[in-house]
């Protein structure tokens, strides 16, 4: 039985599917016969588009995957630094039926080599550098290479940005075709694909238009690298609603705010660690002379939150939702303005805002049992844009996706009376600067190492990146002296570099010469913070 909180759910926006019609993409083209000469898309990089430029681009990136190929159930692998060209991909494969993965340009061989393992694209669509550098792993999968812009010796004549005319675009029936894949990190290693559909990201995009409560007079911004599922959705947010979506190439806490005032930015998004770096730069003039009114953060730091408000001028709020399910609970302007206004509002309190509309949310105990009434447990989800597997992944689909079209969050939360409040994950992952880093993918690596015996990972809490990933490895001949442990430890960690990611690496290492195990010989990990100074310990200091 469902628990709905006595919040009455977000009021829904226009109904995106009536806008659209009967294709995402057709969503461009319905934006772009609405404000043709207002602007949608803004970068860092200067790149500019109105509604009907981005419908005609879209069009136009449609027609050369066709060229190249690319048919309806196909899937397109991308791999791309920055500008329009990623999101746009999106509504182009759309349009033809067929689905995008966008992929980390900062991935190495070994996990680009279980993505496409994985999702088994039929394109990949690169820079010249990437097809370069993985040019043996793309063999041994066999796609069709496509580079961007520049050619490359024995692939597909290369994608450029192009325009084309855009009235036809979105005319064939894919609603409910897989569009784009999102990666994801949990409990059991390695990266997990979700693939939503056409309609699940256009009830996605209104979701985060009605928390944000956008107008075509709202320019709203996104630091996130474009291959993550945010500033997606946020394109899919301006399409419905008019407002100009705009893009910075990645966070930098020193120019942030000066970003937000020169960009005449009024709302925007933040992930992770994002708050606390800014909160951690020298106070200057753009903190309070900007014209935003407000900004909204996947869980705000609760100890930091009124601080956020005093120094930048503004209402910090919370979005909840996960790539499985979107954005599920939030807080709208117009509520907070009125909880200020009353003296109710809580600011650091940690309360998520109230529901998306057709979402019903629960609570199970550690047996799977239906909380009622005020509690803490697993929270549960069921709604349209909650996704129903993952992509090849029978075991983890088991695991999380419930009969009746339940998702176990992973989250637990604490419910009272009408709220909840995020308390924290059973996944066993580490949140860096916003990022999910799987433990057990990191711990695989080290396994992999000859001098390490056995391994564990956890997080260890950090006030700018949220957690940093903190390793503990069994050795034979456990170092104590501290020259030497420092040594071992960085030369443990660059060797792990040839199979991850540099976000991915430890930042503090502890020697040990066992671990404490369960009967089924499994490490307790939940003891491993408590060792502290006992055993060997190195910080390797900031990587990136």
């Amino acid at each position: 039985m469902p628990v709905t909180p006595a919040h009455q759910p977000l009021r829904p926006g226009t109904d995106p599917i009536r806008l659209a019609g009967a294709n995402l993409a057709g969503l461009a083209r319905r934006a772009a016969r609405t404000w043709p000469d207002r602007l949608a898309f803004e970068h860092e990089n200067g790149e500019r588009l109105t509604f009907a430029q981005l419908a005609a681009r879209v069009a136009g990136l449609a027609r050369q995957l066709g060229e190249r190929g690319v048919r309806q159930g196909d899937v397109l692998a991308v791999s791309l630094d920055s500008g329009s060209t990623l999101p746009l991909l999106v509504p182009a494969a759309a349009h033809l039926g067929a689905a995008m993965v966008p992929l980390n340009p900062g991935f190495t061989p070994p996990e680009l080599d279980h993505i496409l393992g994985l999702v088994e694209p039929s394109h990949v669509l690169a820079t010249p550098e990437f097809c370069r550098a993985h040019a043996g792993v793309l063999r041994r999968h066999g796609p069709a290479v496509v580079p961007y812009q520049q050619p490359v010796p024995g692939a597909e004549p290369p994608l450029r940005p192009d325009d084309a005319p855009f009235d036809d675009l979105g005319g064939a029936d894919h609603l409910d075709a897989r569009v784009r894949f999102g990666l994801t990190s949990g409990s059991t290693g390695v990266p997990k694909a979700v693939a939503k559909t056409q309609r699940q990201w256009l009830l996605d995009g209104r979701a985060l238009a009605t928390v944000m409560e956008l107008t075509q007079d709202d320019r709203v911004m996104s630091s996130q690298p474009l291959y993550y599922g945010d500033p997606f959705m946020l394109l899919m947010a301006a399409l419905q609603t008019g407002a100009t979506a705009v893009y910075l190439s990645r966070f930098r806490s020193q120019t942030f705010m000066e970003n937000i005032a020169r960009r005449s930015v009024t709302k925007f998004m933040t992930i992770g660690s994002m708050p606390a770096m800014l909160l951690n730069t020298p106070p200057g003039p753009y903190d309070t002379g900007h014209q935003a009114v407000a900004a909204w953060s996947v869980a705000v730091p609760r100890h930091l939150h009124a601080e956020l408000e005093r120094r930048f001028a503004l209402p910090w709020l919370e979005l909840y939702g996960t790539s499985e399910m979107g954005v599920t609970m939030g807080q709208p302007l117009s509520e907070a303005r009125s909880e200020a206004r009353s003296g109710t509002r809580e600011i650091g309190a940690g309360w998520l805002g109230r529901p998306m509309p057709d979402d019903e949310l629960r609570l199970t105990d550690e047996d799977g049992r239906v909380i009622e009434g005020d509690g803490v447990g697993m929270l549960e989800v069921r709604g349209p844009t909650v996704t129903d597997a993952y992509h090849r992944r029978p075991e983890a689909t088991a695991e999380v996706f419930l009969p009746g079209g339940w998702y176990r969050s992973g989250d637990i939360m604490e419910r009272r009376g009408p709220d909840y409040r995020y308390l924290r994950r059973m996944k066993d992952i580490v949140r860096r600067a916003g990022e999910n880093i799987s433990c057990q993918e990191v711990e695989a690596a080290l396994r992999g190492l000859p001098e390490v015996v056995d391994a564990a990972v956890i997080p260890r809490p950090d006030p700018i990146r949220g957690e940093e990933v903190w390793a503990f490895l069994q050795v034979s001949d456990v170092p104590t002296q501290e020259p030497l442990v420092r040594e071992r430890a960085e030369a443990v960690v660059a060797a792990a570099r040839a199979s991850l990611a540099r976000h991915k690496l430890p930042r503090y290492v502890s020697f040990v010469d066992r671990f404490e195990r369960t009967p089924t010989e499994r490490i307790v990990k939940r003891r491993l913070a408590e060792l502290g100074d006992q055993v060997p310990f190195c910080d390797l200091g900031e990587r990136r």
